[in-house]
């Protein structure tokens, strides 16, 4: 069964979005220099939410802090297939997506998820779903770090996974661990996009030729396809039923190739505020598994 059909995403609204100064170089997309566009902001978001058959959607208001980037929910953690309600925490990387967590922990209980802390330090940051896709109904997990994790990000996270699954007596899932070969690509939800519970696609750029045999063993080579296009965002998509949820892709040939690989109908949705910061579709939704 593909695991889509579990699945209800919890999306945030963007009203502490914004761009700082001190964000500078912290992605290789962000704009310091641009002035945030409030109106398009809150339309763009509505759009998403819009477009998204099951979702809860939550507003932070009073914050403490600048919580720019808490838009980008599927940074906040990772739900666990096979283990309902249970979330892993994040252990961001920057100091400003730390701030984020007591408001996190707020809403995950809100929704009755049970949070577990990320046994990492400074040396192993771990920034939840976008770091990682699963496969075949949860029993495979890839993983890719390099720009906002490392390799011992993932050592603990399979530490922590084998003892989480082993005390609810399953099968923990296995993991492939490889290192993203560009910063264009510095979260693995901009790299590879899944779109069926064995099949993904993924950017040539994103992985060396090695680590792309890799993927293909690992998921069967017919399962893999390959894509090489200057939209570096095209990936960061959802699949919602009969539907491809995407940006608004630059390359219309790339766009029509999708949907074939896909066989679903591309939905485009103007996410350009968001992508000033580095994120786009997949950033703003967190899969939770019921």
């Amino acid at each position: 069964m593909y695991i889509m059909n579990k699945i209800i995403r919890v999306l945030i609204k963007p009203s502490t979005f914004n761009i700082f100064k001190y964000q500078k170089n912290q992605n290789p997309y962000i704009d310091i220099n641009h002035n945030i566009l409030k109106n398009n902001v809150m339309t763009q978001h509505s759009n998403l939410v819009k477009s998204i058959s099951k979702k809860i959607t939550f507003e932070i208001q009073d914050a403490k802090h600048d919580l720019s980037d808490i838009v980008f929910v599927a940074n906040s953690g990772l739900c666990l297939p096979r283990i309902p309600n249970t979330i892993i925490l994040p252990n961001m990387k920057y100091k400003q997506r730390r701030e984020e967590l007591e408001y996190l922990e707020k809403i995950f209980r809100t929704i009755r998820l049970n949070p577990i802390r990320f046994p990492g330090n400074d040396l192993a940051p771990f920034e939840g779903q976008a770091e990682v896709k699963w496969f075949h109904n949860g029993t495979k997990l890839i993983c890719g770090y390099g720009y906002r994790s490392t390799k011992v990000t993932f050592d603990i996270l399979k530490g922590l996974l084998n003892n989480l699954y082993k005390s609810n007596s399953i099968v923990p899932p296995e993991l492939l661990i490889l290192p993203l070969e560009s910063p264009d690509f510095y979260h693995l939800d901009l790299a590879m996009l899944e779109y069926d519970d064995s099949k993904c696609i993924i950017h040539e750029e994103a992985f060396s030729k090695d680590s792309i045999e890799k993927i293909k063993d690992f998921l069967g080579e017919k399962n893999v396809t390959i894509i090489n296009t200057s939209d570096k965002m095209c990936l960061n998509a959802i699949v919602d039923g009969n539907k491809l949820l995407t940006h608004k892709i630059k390359d219309n040939y790339m766009k029509i190739m999708l949907q074939n690989i896909v066989k679903r109908k591309i939905k485009e949705i103007d996410t350009s505020e968001f992508e000033k910061s580095g994120g786009s579709v997949r950033c703003m939704a967190l899969d939770m598994y019921i």
